[in-house]
């Protein structure tokens, strides 16, 4: 009896172990099952922060390659704006230029044109100073013929010379006897005649 009790007990000790046992390891895979739960609602939420990352990152790179984008632009309209500036500017230096060659001509074409006016008076002033020389060195020859008529009681047809006529008139500082400015030839002609120029305009009134 006391072998069957003691067979029993040790039975019942084994039986008590195994059951204790169990309930550890029903413990244990509670746990592992809860430590698992908890791993796959951290894999969940790192995936999910993974994908928010990734769509951040999506996003980040497409607004900077729309700022990329929108700065090229910028830039090439930019340059656009500089390219038409400069060739503006350089329309206006060459209009500058082109305006300054026109009024540099403008002016020596009015300078020409002033300088040919006072030249043309400067002729004509000289002209009529010339043609009333001769005129008056026509006078001077009449009144010397009249002198000579007179002192030589000679006819008013007669005909003096330049030898005849030249006691009566005055020379020049070279000794030279009055001649026309523009090189006429004078026609002495008779004491009645007039004394002319062969000068068209050299003729007494």
């Amino acid at each position: 009896m006391n072998g069957l009790k003691i067979k029993i007990a040790i039975v019942c000790a084994i039986a008590a172990a195994a059951l204790a046992m169990l309930f550890v390891q029903q413990q244990t895979v509670k746990q592992l099952r809860q430590e698992n739960e908890a791993l796959k609602a951290q894999a969940a939420q790192a995936a999910q922060a993974q994908q928010a990352q990734a769509a951040q990152d999506a996003a980040s790179a497409g607004g900077a390659a729309a700022a990329a984008d929108e700065q090229s632009h910028e830039v090439a309209r930019l340059r656009n704006e500089v390219a038409k500036l400069r060739k503006s500017t350089n329309d206006l230096n060459r209009s500058k230029a082109e305006m300054q060659t026109r009024n540099q001509r403008l002016e020596s074409a009015a300078e020409a044109s002033k300088t040919a006016v006072v030249e043309a008076q400067a002729a004509e002033r000289q002209r009529a100073q010339n043609v009333n020389t001769c005129i008056n060195f026509l006078r001077v020859l009449d009144s010397a013929k009249q002198q000579w008529a007179l002192e030589n009681k000679l006819a008013a047809t007669n005909v003096p010379t330049i030898n005849d006529l030249a006691p009566y008139l005055n020379k020049d500082q070279n000794g030279n006897l009055p001649a026309c400015p523009d090189g006429g030839t004078y026609t002495i002609g008779a004491v009645n005649e007039k004394p002319a120029c062969n000068i068209a305009g050299h003729v007494l009134p």
